[in-house]
């Protein structure tokens, strides 16, 4: 049997630019690439992107796994 990997869009951008910056970082209000001043998404976005295997968070860091690099192509 084959498994679908499904990527919500607003998953994209936020893999975009984990995988440019190597991570990305939580703040208050939400998850940013360094330096930004916009939000990726929102928090809750990046506890389903950990819980679905494309990024893992360590600290306030998220960073993608292989699963989610490939994804960002």
């Amino acid at each position: 049997m084959t498994s679908t990997i499904i990527i919500m869009p607003g998953m994209l951008k936020p893999l975009r630019l984990a995988r440019v910056y190597g991570f990305l970082v939580e703040r208050w209000d939400g998850v940013y690439h360094p330096g930004g001043s916009q939000p990726a998404c929102s928090t809750g976005m990046a506890r389903k992107m950990v819980e679905g295997g494309w990024l893992v968070k360590h600290g306030q860091r998220y960073e993608p796994t292989e699963q989610g690099l490939r994804a960002a192509e």
